[in-house]
């Protein structure tokens, strides 16, 4: 966003007599992240990232993809939609995975965790919201879901539906079991895939 100000210049000159310049001065604010580019961003990255690590098993390059619709379709207050519509080829969560891929993947990309203290308080309205867009989604998907969250400067964290037998958690948030997404992409093959 550029800011524009009328500026006058002042121009002295032999004898008291005073010539005005006007002139604009131009200023440039430093641009804000817009938040839906930043998540657009992590979609596209965590897909990226899905289809580096299954590559081989599927076969293709990119197996995984940002879903342009996401929640924007069926999600919200469109859940009816859910309930109207043909849901044979219908997609949910933030990435078109492929068809035998186990779950529905939601990815949120914001600044700043929440405080220590809601943390705490083991409520996190953020986590909250969150959740239960992707319980939504897990719902009509007839798949369980996955919450990838990242904030600036900490690893990627992956809230899971269900316990992971070979992971251990880093925590457990209400009915959540919390893993870093790295450790999450360790697991054979077989443990994504029907």
């Amino acid at each position: 966003m550029c800011h524009e100000y009328s500026i006058t210049y002042v121009d002295k000159i032999n004898a008291g007599i005073f010539y005005l310049h006007p002139f604009v001065l131009k200023y440039s604010m430093p641009k804000k992240t817009n938040g839906k580019q930043k998540g657009n961003s992590f979609e596209r990255k965590i897909a990226n990232l899905l289809s580096d690590r299954f590559q081989t098993y599927l076969g293709v390059e990119t197996g995984f993809r940002r879903n342009s619709d996401s929640g924007s379709y069926f999600g919200g207050t469109n859940k009816t939609r859910t309930e109207t519509h043909n849901l044979d080829y219908a997609i949910f969560g933030d990435l078109i995975c492929p068809t035998d891929f186990r779950y529905v993947v939601e990815c949120k990309h914001y600044k700043s965790p929440p405080s220590w203290q809601a943390f705490v308080d083991g409520t996190v309205k953020q986590w909250d919201d969150w959740i239960a867009q992707n319980d939504q989604d897990s719902i009509s998907a007839k798949k369980p879901g996955v919450l990838i969250i990242k904030y600036n400067n900490v690893s990627e964290l992956l809230f899971s539906q269900h316990h992971i037998e070979q992971l251990r958690p880093c925590f457990i948030y209400q009915t959540r079991y919390v893993y870093r997404l790295s450790d999450w992409l360790t697991l054979p093959d077989n443990q994504f895939f029907y």
